[in-house]
């Protein structure tokens, strides 16, 4: 991302900014640096101030948390086109979580005070972050949801099918947004235990693994499995 027309195109596609003017775009350009990540490099750490919010233009960026004991999991993964670090913005808190690279990453690390001159320029991009906080909160509410689940198996099939059309029918694939070890972590298993779990669904017929893609044959009986 070498010119100012490119980081503007890339802003213009992120849902945060659809719809924006060149000149609103020019003035979040501004306040906008990129920064490059090797894999298992840290974004920011537990306990560190906000200074904005990121957006990933390519990459995996994982969003961990540690356990009272001190074990790191994984709590959510941020691919390309998506926009994290909103919500702990407004809040003047240090963050509550970590993040890290899963793969050579590039993101875009977009200034506190860049957003909030915006924000006072513009009641339309305002109502469009509270917009995109609220539905954040509500997939938050989802994942919380997943979590109540009784079994691993049970969390995994919910997860599977949040990341197809809720109407869909037939035959889908999921392509796993990283190893299966940080899968794993997301959905609070071990990653033998997920193993355990794709074994188990893969010979009653209700997935296919090939890799990180995860085809699922017949949407309504990996349904079943989750209770309504």
């Amino acid at each position: 991302m070498r010119r100012e027309s490119d980081l503007k195109a890339f802003l213009a596609h992120l849902p945060l900014f659809e719809g924006l003017r060149r000149e609103e775009l020019a003035r979040l350009a501004a306040g906008a640096t990129p920064r490059r990540l090797r894999r298992g490099e840290t974004l920011f750490r537990e306990g560190e101030p906000s200074t904005g919010f990121f957006a990933v233009v390519h990459g995996r960026i994982a969003i961990t948390a540690r356990s009272a004991r001190g074990v790191e999991r994984v709590t959510e993964i941020i691919g390309a086109g998506r926009s994290f670090g909103e919500a702990i913005l407004f809040l003047d808190k240090p963050y509550i979580v970590g993040a890290k690279a899963l793969v050579d990453s590039l993101v875009l690390h977009l200034a506190k005070q860049t957003l909030l001159a915006e924000l006072e320029r513009n009641p339309g991009f305002a109502r469009r972050i509270i917009a995109a906080l609220s539905a954040k909160l509500h997939a938050t509410v989802r994942e919380l949801d997943t979590y109540a689940l009784g079994s691993g198996e049970q969390r995994f099939a919910a997860w599977l099918l949040r990341s197809v059309s809720p109407a869909g029918e037939g035959a889908a694939s999921v392509t796993l947004p990283a190893a299966k070890r940080a899968v794993a972590s997301k959905l609070n298993l071990s990653a033998e235990h997920l193993s355990r779990i794709l074994r188990h669904l893969s010979a009653q017929g209700l997935i296919r693994v090939q890799g990180r893609t995860v085809d699922i044959p017949d949407l309504a009986r990996l349904r079943e499995l989750v209770p309504s």
